[in-house]
């Protein structure tokens, strides 16, 4: 920071340091401030404008037109034919069938019966059950079914279905085709053209002027206080002290440092041999 001259003597220890030494003063400077400024600037803004425009339009529309073709057209007609037709007839014929005819259905038998079963017409008690065994009649007419029946022939009159071929006329329904003049409708395209009008929304630009804020950098003149080093002589005393306390004196100061190889050999006479150079005479 600063630069050392010494001037020694042998009997005297000063010496003459040039030190730089702090002085005030005052400078005026340009300084550039940001502020905020309002300007008008030429613009323009969108708006929104209905048109009304005029436009040739085509136009497809059918009609209709009636035209005479001549076409085949299917006719039913009935007609009456002769054809042979199988005919049902009833007859009467007559059969001879053989049948079974009953003869007889059974006959009376003279049976023997058991008093105590059959009865005998009287209701009996205990007290004359003897008795009736021996009066009352042990037989008893019964009547056995047997039907007998006998072949003969008998001759029936029978109703039988037969068929006969008859001619007959019979209506028949058939297809004619004939020609015909026939009215036919039929669609046909013309195009026409007209005029229509239409609204068509557009956007336009319109001049304007429009405020905005800018942010300008402004210069502005200030007074500072400023700081510089000046250089200045400046006398010191230096005192080397005894041997013991040599690391005391040699520490590393401003004073100390100013000790360069003039004072060197000096100080190390003065020292112990004990002493290092390195850190007492540096």
């Amino acid at each position: 920071m600063c630069a050392a001259q010494q001037s020694l003597s042998d009997d005297d220890s000063h010496i003459k340091v040039t030190e730089c030494v702090p002085e005030k003063y005052t400078v005026k400077r340009t300084v550039y401030k940001v502020e905020c400024k309002k300007e008008t600037v030429d613009g323009f803004r969108c708006e929104t404008v209905q048109v009304q425009k005029e436009r040739v339009v085509k136009c497809v529309e059918r009609v209709p037109v009636v035209k005479e073709e001549v076409r085949k057209v299917c006719h039913k007609t009935t007609v009456c034919e002769e054809r042979e037709v199988c005919k049902k007839t009833w007859k009467n014929v007559e059969e001879t069938v053989t049948r079974k005819r009953l003869k007889s259905l059974g006959h009376w038998e003279c049976r023997e019966t058991c008093g105590l079963l059959g009865g005998h017409g009287h209701g009996c008690n205990d007290s004359c059950k003897d008795a009736c065994r021996t009066s009352c009649p042990r037989t008893r007419n019964v009547w056995v079914f047997c039907p007998q029946y006998e072949c003969c022939q008998v001759k029936v009159c029978k109703r039988v279905c037969v068929e006969e071929k008859v001619k007959c006329k019979v209506p028949v329904c058939k297809t004619v085709w004939k020609e015909e003049k026939v009215k036919v409708c039929t669609y046909e395209c013309k195009t026409t053209e007209r005029k229509e009008k239409y609204t068509v929304c557009e956007t336009r630009k319109v001049p304007c002027k429009v405020e905005r804020t800018v942010r300008v950098c402004v210069p502005h003149e200030e007074t500072v206080t400023c700081t510089r080093y000046v250089r200045r002589e400046v006398e010191r005393q230096v005192t080397c002290r005894a041997p013991r306390a040599c690391n005391d004196c040699c520490r590393p100061s401003l004073a100390d440092r100013l000790h360069d190889a003039l004072d060197r050999a000096r100080c190390n006479a003065r020292c112990d041999r004990g002493c290092h150079r390195d850190n007492c005479c540096r």
